[in-house]
């Protein structure tokens, strides 16, 4: 089960978006359930707590990561930005997972984030 951040709204949020539509339809095919709850804060502690697999966030503001992260870490998971890298307050993204299926996330990620780029 992973968890997604939630589609983008305002201004620019098409833009944004552009990514989170074949990303969804990526995990849609691959994964048992995609979950969006709302929350980062919750997706990285269920991260942590081991309720959900996974958690990606496209879109971050550091007060919105900075605890749930040093909770997911602390309990094992990997936290990387969105191309592989490790997480900062500076980071893109936020990618959560087990050590054993991070890079396949990070790897289907970029393959949406190709899907959008041929859409445009």
């Amino acid at each position: 089960m992973v968890s997604v951040g939630d589609y983008a709204v305002g201004k620019g949020a098409e833009a944004k978006n552009r990514v989170r539509l074949p990303l969804n339809y990526q995990l849609a095919t691959r994964v048992q359930r995609v979950r969006m709850f709302g929350s980062v804060a919750v997706d990285l502690a269920w991260v942590a707590e081991g309720k959900t697999d996974a958690c990606i966030m496209l879109s971050n503001n550091p007060w919105d990561t900075a605890a749930g992260v040093l909770i997911a870490r602390e309990a094992g998971a990997i936290i990387t930005d969105i191309d592989g890298t490790p997480h900062t307050m500076k980071a893109r993204a936020t990618i959560a997972a087990a050590p054993k299926i991070l890079a396949d996330l990070v790897e289907l990620v970029a393959g949406a984030e190709k899907d959008a780029d041929r859409a445009v």
